[in-house]
């Protein structure tokens, strides 16, 4: 069991570091929130819990483009 704990643990921690790296590219804008994988949207609500305050263009409104189809 020693074997498959560590193999378990290995996945966690490469799932949390993604999720992490995920939220800083939300804060940068270069993703949106719906573009999380489940962990790191746990990891946003938790965050929020705690009273951590992301940047407020995260949620602003999207800008609607000018030339598109109707």
């Amino acid at each position: 069991m020693g074997k498959l704990d560590r193999e378990m643990k290995k996945i966690h921690r490469k799932k949390r570091e993604k999720a992490k790296e995920q939220l800083k590219m939300v804060e940068r804008g270069e993703i949106t929130y719906n573009d999380l994988n489940r962990v790191a949207k746990k990891l946003f609500y938790k965050r929020l819990k705690a009273g951590y305050e992301f940047p407020a263009k995260i949620f602003s409104p999207e800008k609607k483009s000018s030339g598109g189809v109707a």
